[in-house]
């Protein structure tokens, strides 16, 4: 397993890969950047200085239940500056009254950014359930250019 700490816009971000897949990407880094010595680490630099397709191609392998796997998933089909309720992901993942679980697995995701849980919002189009807090969710939308949202 190989660990990155990178600095970003937003702080500090800690990135797992292993075998070329990447395992984990989370903003609850403590530790001080570290050199960029891994591909997935150095494809989030390049993500957050605006190759916004830097991600694209990368593979994950977080584990999670197959559920989790389905949703996070359809995440990843979500395209660059849009965005859905969970309503609408439900609804994708061929199970209207699947609501409350999707958002679970959404929570779950152990993949932020590269797996764009923070595309997600309520219903009522507000911003909401973001680990990383709805500050970054808010600046992530605006990086990726989804309308209502600030550049940052």
């Amino acid at each position: 397993m190989h660990r990155s700490i990178i600095e970003t816009p937003l702080g500090p971000m800690a990135i797992m890969a292993e075998g070329g897949a990447l395992v984990t990407a989370s903003f609850d880094a403590t530790e001080a950047p570290s050199p960029t010595s891994s591909a997935a680490a150095s494809r989030f630099v390049a993500w957050f200085a605006g190759e916004l397709d830097a991600l694209d191609a990368l593979a994950c392998a977080a584990p999670g239940t197959p559920f989790q796997q389905r949703v996070w998933a359809a995440l990843r089909e979500i395209p660059r500056g849009t965005t859905l309720t969970y309503a609408e992901l439900s609804d994708r993942l061929g199970d209207r009254l699947a609501i409350r679980a999707v958002a679970r697995a959404n929570g779950a995701n152990p993949i932020a950014i590269a797996v764009p849980c923070h595309r997600v919002i309520g219903s009522d189009g507000k911003l909401v359930g973001y680990a990383g807090g709805l500050e970054r969710k808010r600046w992530l939308l605006a990086h990726e250019g989804a309308p209502g949202f600030l550049v940052p």
